[in-house]
């Protein structure tokens, strides 16, 4: 397995962007495992790690019944890597969950890759991909969200349980209870034909107050 350092996981990242890119400009009916089998595909090409070192819906090792999307774990002195993907978007019946609980929820996920092997040479990635609907809501000033969603890359954003308890209970109580301290840096910011939003972050955990 290749030394995991960042100009390889912007390359990664950046073809990732390009397949998405090319998969919506052609119309595609995507889901959310339709995106996580593209992510898939870019590590397992342009990173050359093998399909058989990807472990899938792998179990939190720190909160039960939890599970992370993909683990690939260290080996040869190489770090450990987590995902977690999510796709939110309309559905076409028009019965989707109230905005401030879909990001919650994403935050949630943010948390979950924070806690996860905590003490492990890990590397964690949070890969969060939109549509209008959601990309307007977190770009709402009012929202109190459009730092996390505007951040641009290599800068980052601090979050904490009194960044959380700024937000609408619908909010709290979609994040959840396990709620640390933590670190958010942008790694990709991109906008696909005017009707996606991609974001991927990494996540560290970190002891700051």
């Amino acid at each position: 397995m290749m030394k995991w350092d960042d100009v390889k996981v912007n390359k990664i990242f950046q073809q990732f962007a390009e397949l998405l890119e090319e998969r919506f400009s052609k119309g595609a009916y995507t889901t959310e495992d339709s995106l996580r089998y593209t992510l898939f595909y870019c590590l397992t090409y342009y990173s050359k790690v093998h399909p058989s070192e990807i472990i899938l819906e792998f179990p939190h090792n720190f909160i039960s019944g939890a599970e992370v999307d993909a683990y690939i774990p260290p080996k040869d002195g190489c770090c450990g890597l987590v995902f977690e993907l999510k796709f939110d978007r309309e559905i076409p019946s028009g019965k989707n969950s109230p905005k401030t609980q879909k990001a919650g929820k994403a935050f949630a996920d943010i948390f979950r890759l924070a806690l996860f092997a905590s003490k492990e040479d890990i590397r964690r990635y949070f890969v969060y991909v939109t549509d209008r609907e959601m990309a307007t809501y977190f770009q709402n000033p009012s929202n109190q969200l459009d730092d996390f969603f505007n951040l641009v890359p290599n800068e980052t954003l601090r979050i904490d349980k009194k960044y959380i308890s700024n937000h609408p209970p619908t909010f709290i109580q979609s994040v959840g209870k396990n709620i640390t301290n933590c670190e958010i840096t942008c790694m990709l910011n991109r906008n696909i034909r005017s009707e996606i939003w991609l974001r991927i972050y990494e996540i560290k955990q970190t002891n700051f107050r």
